[in-house]
Formats: C-alpha cells, sequence, structure tokens
C-alpha cells in the first residue's frame, strides 16, 4: 500500500477516535441521570467502550509504525475493532436514558 493511502487510512482513524471519544463523553452524560441500578450496569459497559476505545488507539499507533504486509494485517484487524466497537455502543446506547432535551 503506497505511503498516501496508508495516511489517508489512518487520518480517518485518527477522526473516527475523536468521534467516538465525543460520543462516549455523551453517553456518560445520560448514564448519570439513570436511575442507581441501571446506572452500575452502564458503567460496566461505559467502561468496555473505553477499553475498546482505547485499543483503537493502540492499533493507531501501530499503524503509523507498520509498513508492508504488517500493516496490512494491522489494518483489517483495525476494521474489525471497529465493527466492534459500533455493535458494543449499538448495545449500550438503547440502555441508557435518552438525551437531555435540553442539551
Amino acid at each position: 500500500m503506497d505511503e498516501e493511502r496508508k495516511k489517508a487510512y489512518q487520518d480517518r482513524f485518527k477522526a473516527r477516535i475523536a468521534e467516538w471519544e465525543a460520543k462516549l463523553d455523551q453517553l456518560s452524560a445520560r448514564i448519570r441521570r439513570s436511575e442507581a441500578d441501571l446506572r452500575v450496569k452502564l458503567k460496566d459497559e461505559e467502561s468496555d467502550l473505553r477499553k475498546k476505545l482505547d485499543s483503537a488507539k493502540a492499533r493507531l499507533r501501530e499503524l503509523q509504525e507498520a509498513s508492508g504486509d504488517g500493516w496490512d494485517e494491522i489494518r483489517a484487524g483495525a476494521d474489525t475493532l471497529w465493527t466492534d466497537l459500533k455493535d458494543a455502543w449499538e448495545r449500550t446506547s438503547k440502555k441508557a436514558p435518552p438525551k437531555d432535551p435540553q442539551a
């Protein structure tokens, strides 16, 4: 893969990380407004989401350092990581209270 395409992929990866950090911050606010028993369950799920996001950040560092065939393998794993994060987000987000209507 040429350097331009690698750079473009890494830039998209960075943008996704920023997007997911913002989504998780919004989810945290929604969790804080939930009932106590639900809040405990959601905090665990939020923690899992943050771990997945940390994995994405680590994968970005690997992408930035990799070359050749190794880069393609890391990219394939990165794509799977995003799918896992998105699926976990959808499950957790549905359980959280709705967004604050005043926000």
